[in-house]
């Protein structure tokens, strides 16, 4: 897996804890240790085969550590397949729309039952209201240019 794969699954992993109202500390830990995989010089795939210490990298503690290597080995993140139990994946799309969080998109999801960006477009081109404050709203629609 490249840096970039890695740090997505983190990202995406953060994301849905958030959705789940998980301890903001814990969330905040996912992404900085996405921002920390991302911006690294080298492959992590390396640094993990030359038996180096992931803790030395930034934002990544023994903890972060130990879920990086698995998702090195077995190619996915255990929280992150619970997570996808519980949530659609194409919720993550939802958080490409600028200024809207994870409580945002999952009063959506909840009230609405919209499970993605195609059909979030969809709702609001029949002309349907959003349950959410008219900022937000204006922001959703600013992104589909509708």
């Amino acid at each position: 897996m490249t840096n970039q794969e890695i740090a997505n699954v983190f990202d995406k992993a953060a994301f849905f804890l958030s959705l789940k109202d998980e301890n903001e500390f814990k969330v905040s830990a996912y992404f900085k240790a996405a921002k920390s995989i991302r911006e690294l010089p080298g492959a992590i795939e390396d640094i993990l085969l030359a038996g180096e210490d992931l803790t030395k990298i930034e934002g990544i503690g023994k903890i972060l550590a130990q879920k990086v290597e698995d998702l090195v080995i077995l190619g996915s993140l255990k929280i992150l397949d619970e997570l996808l139990f519980e949530f659609p994946e194409s919720l993550f799309g939802m958080s490409q729309i600028k200024g809207i969080g994870p409580k945002t998109i999952f009063k959506i999801f909840d009230t609405h039952k919209i499970k993605s960006l195609v059909e979030l477009k969809q709702f609001l081109q029949r002309g349907e209201k959003l349950a959410v404050a008219t900022p937000y709203e204006c922001k959703i629609k600013e992104f589909f240019k509708i």
